[in-house]
């Protein structure tokens, strides 16, 4: 029996999971190896089941003064538009902010009469006063959250939008981030995050979604607004499988580096547990993983297990747990062994991805030489095991052509798009954005 294969109702959506590693043997001086974890979500068997789960939207805009003319109109515009994509079982919260908090519409089902209330509010509000990013978010979060026992299984997610940096209240990126997987955790809401323009801070956007396990988008117009806020809504409406972790049970004296971009938390004591998200009917996943090996005591190997954990049909769910096995050996077979051409196909791939996002920080910075050293000592790895593989070949010129990185200080928002692009690919999600931008 496949214990990668959950039991489950043939109404439900099934969620399997793959491990395989690039090697197995480990240098007695110790090694630092990778595995890749494929997931993926089938739709149910029957395609005329229930109907998609309800969802909870919390809307929350920014209002800030920078918002001022085409930016706020077209945000209003997006509300308006996601509304249409609402039923009456889905419920709707909207928040405006700058340095003031104010809900336009606690959660409430969206009737015809609801959506009319939020369209005349709309109407009224103007751009002003600073931001507090923080403060507005949690407002939303709060608006849709419930704790009623027996509550109806549903999708609630928090859409972001900001022009602008956070300047009131919390402001530090690590902590908003941490709230964010707080919230995913304890009150199951996930965020997704919008900058427009060139000014808003995509070391705090980013972050965030990852931690809440939602989407960052990057938008270059007003035009961006509705298409995204229309696409992520369109995709939580095919949702198979809700708020997936990853579990990874990993003797303490390892170390762990996820090269994906996705939070990682301690689920318990020897356990792991990355943040996935949502899964969509049909949707494939690749996380990459890295474990540093000490030298060798008195042990022969270790063990790594994992696992898959998600909500559906009003229960949590799990995969059986799968394991993989390294091995100490002496240098002549360590040498001998063939890396996984498959596996080592994503671990280039995410890794050149990491050091994109890296590489756009540090010239935002300023740090030019260090900007320099990543992308060499990326570009350096990958083509030891690229060999005639077309897309790490791509990888490692797009690498190349992000040298100018390292030339000077990186425009703002060249720096944004390369930070979006990455984070978008290293997840696996869609560009919902305007293609004419």
């Amino acid at each position: 029996m496949d214990e990668s294969r959950p039991v489950r109702d043939e109404s439900e959506s099934q969620v399997t999971l793959r491990l395989r590693q690039e090697r197995h043997f480990i240098r007695a001086s110790g090694s630092r190896l990778h595995i890749d974890v494929e997931l993926r979500a089938e739709p149910p068997v029957h395609p005329s089941g229930p109907e998609r789960l309800p969802v909870a939207l919390a809307l929350v805009v920014d209002r800030s003064g920078s918002m001022a003319g085409d930016k706020l109109g077209m945000a209003k515009r997006a509300v308006l538009g996601v509304l249409e994509l609402l039923k009456e079982r889905d419920q709707v919260a909207v928040v405006v902010y700058d340095d003031c908090i104010d809900v336009l519409q606690p959660a409430a089902p969206a009737t015809a009469q609801v959506k009319a209330t939020i369209r005349q509010a709309l109407e009224k509000v103007d751009a002003r006063a600073t931001t507090a990013l923080h403060q507005g978010w949690l407002t939303g979060c709060h608006a849709i959250a419930s704790d009623a026992p027996g509550a109806v299984e549903r999708l609630a997610r928090c859409f972001l939008l900001t022009d602008g940096l956070a300047n009131v209240g919390e402001t530090d990126p690590e902590r908003i981030a941490a709230d964010a997987a707080g919230i995913r955790e304890h009150a199951r809401i996930s965020t997704s995050t919008f900058g427009i323009g060139a000014d808003y801070d995509e070391g705090l956007l980013g972050p965030m979604a990852v931690a809440g396990g939602g989407q960052f988008h990057h938008l270059r117009s007003e035009r961006d607004i509705l298409s995204t806020f229309t696409g992520e809504l369109g995709d939580m409406l095919a949702v198979a499988a809700a708020q997936v972790r990853l579990e990874l049970d990993i003797p303490p004296e390892l170390s762990v580096d996820v090269v994906s971009d996705y939070w990682m938390g301690q689920a318990a004591p020897g356990r792991i547990s990355i943040a996935v998200g949502d899964l969509l009917g049909g949707e494939q996943r690749h996380i990459v993983v890295r474990f540093a090996f000490p030298p060798q005591a008195d042990r022969g190997g270790w063990p790594v297990r994992g696992r898959l954990v998600w909500s559906a049909g009003g229960a949590e769910h799990s995969t059986g747990w799968e394991e993989v096995h390294f091995a100490y050996a002496d240098d002549a077979a360590c040498d001998a062994e063939v890396r996984d051409a498959s596996v080592m196909h994503w671990v280039g791939l995410h890794h050149a991805e990491r050091a994109k996002r890296q590489a756009a920080e540090l010239s935002r910075k300023g740090d030019l030489a260090g900007t320099r050293r990543t992308l060499h000592s990326a570009a350096r790895h990958i083509a030891q095991y690229a060999g005639d593989d077309a897309d790490l070949r791509a990888a490692l010129s797009s690498l190349q052509e992000l040298q100018c990185l390292a030339d000077r200080p990186a425009d703002a928002l060249f720096a944004k798009e390369v930070r979006y692009q990455s984070q978008r690919r290293s997840r696996g999600q869609r560009d919902y954005r305007d293609s004419d931008d």
